[in-house]
């Protein structure tokens, strides 16, 4: 499209009449296409919501994406660890904690994992006085009465005697922490519950059950004082009061644990931090009693010390990064902490030199120093593959800020 429009603008008018031919066409397109946007958008209600609404878009988009990825992580660990919600797979770890607990406290018995069969309880063992079917339960609530009903008649469906319900992570309703009833004059059942997720409660409970059968509880007509729990109720207060202490003592076990555990990593840390200042302090001793030896002997040879580099104008030459000049500050004293070591520049790489003979030198790059150490004698003792490569007869350091690397040059080049 052609236009012909009159321009009255003075400063329009010099800045056209300035352009260049190739230039003119380009530059007048472009001028009309931003004058035009900006027209526009003096018209537009100035709401902030052509702003808002696209960063609102942006926003929800990434939380969208983020929740998403959360959720299969976190679906992820809970499928690891066997612990949803879901009451059958919590379940599954419980059974396989005790189950695996009783076996190892009692490997003469024999064990049968019955979780997959209906009416029998979760698992069936057999002990001196007969089968013991157990019941193991981690509900995040009080086990209800429809749980035990549900014992009582899996104990009948198998025609077992002898019964032992562990609740690891709850109570049960109508039930003591530890507590055992007789039914129908024939069948002992001990419970147990909050003992934690560690499988010990089915241990304390089969314990109990071979005590109490050891003494004929069932046998009311010899042990009838036993079996109404008249000479049992002083043993019972006290292993009910033992079984709060155990529980007590196993929080604070966690606790301490803990606290052991963060109280071991800061002492490292401030070891670690010692350790490079004994270093830095005793680097700095060594060189400090180098100048003194240096003065003193010039003082009896009546001559200046020989030639040896110049740091500050080295550093202030090649203008690296501050890192880099720490670097080559921090050489130079592990350096002349050596005997009879002579530093040289060749080339703008610092060479040592030990009785005139060449033993190591560096290769700088731009953000990264490396020194190579020559290797006259094999095998190369106390090789470190942490911090040393060996590569072409010379073993190749690359400088940092650690001090046991600074410890590793100093022992090379002494």
């Amino acid at each position: 499209m052609d236009l012909s429009v009159p321009i009255y603008n003075e400063e329009d008018i010099k800045f056209i009449r300035n352009l260049s031919e190739d230039k003119f066409s380009r530059t007048i397109q472009t001028a009309l296409t931003i004058g035009f946007k900006s027209i526009q958008m003096s018209e537009v209600n100035m709401d902030c919501h052509s702003y808002i609404d696209p960063i609102k878009d942006i926003v929800s988009q990434s939380t969208s994406e983020n929740t998403d990825k959360i959720q299969q992580i976190d679906d992820k660990l809970d499928a690891l660890l066997h612990i949803r919600t879901n009451s059958s797979r919590k379940g599954r770890l419980s059974e396989d904690l005790c189950i695996r607990r009783l076996i190892q406290q009692y490997p003469e018995w024999e064990f049968t994992d019955v979780t997959h069969v209906g009416h029998e309880g979760d698992c069936r063992g057999k002990s001196p006085f007969g089968e013991i079917l157990y019941e193991f339960k981690s509900y995040d609530t009080n086990v209800n009465k429809e749980q035990v009903n549900k014992f009582y008649s899996d104990l009948e469906t198998t025609a077992i005697k002898l019964g032992i319900f562990v609740s690891n992570t709850s109570g049960i309703v109508g039930k003591k922490d530890l507590e055992w009833e007789i039914i129908n004059k024939d069948t002992l059942i001990i419970y147990i519950s909050n003992t934690g997720f560690n499988g010990h409660g089915c241990i304390v409970a089969t314990e109990l059950l071979l005590a109490l059968m050891g003494n004929n509880i069932l046998n009311s007509t010899e042990h009838w004082l036993l079996y109404q729990n008249y000479e049992t109720d002083e043993i019972y207060r006290n292993l009910v009061d033992t079984l709060d202490d155990y529980r007590r003592d196993g929080e604070m076990l966690c606790k301490y644990q803990k606290h052991i555990k963060e109280y071991r990593i800061k002492n490292n840390s401030m070891i670690d931090g010692l350790e490079s200042e004994v270093f830095q302090i005793s680097l700095n001793s060594q060189n400090t009693f180098k100048k003194m030896i240096g003065i003193v002997d010039q003082i009896k040879c009546e001559k200046t010390a020989g030639e040896s580099l110049n740091l500050d104008e080295f550093l202030i030459q090649n203008k690296y990064s501050d890192k880099m000049n720490a670097l080559f500050t921090q050489l130079e004293k592990v350096i002349l902490s050596g005997q009879d070591l002579k530093l040289y520049l060749v080339d703008n790489e610092w060479v040592i030199k030990h009785d005139n003979n060449l033993i190591a030198k560096t290769k700088s790059f731009k953000t990264k120093i490396h020194l190579c150490i020559l290797v006259y004698t094999t095998p190369i003792h106390n090789f470190n593959p942490l911090y040393e490569e060996f590569k072409d007869k010379k073993i190749v350091i690359e400088l940092n800020d650690n001090h046991k690397i600074w410890e590793i040059i100093q022992l090379r080049l002494n």
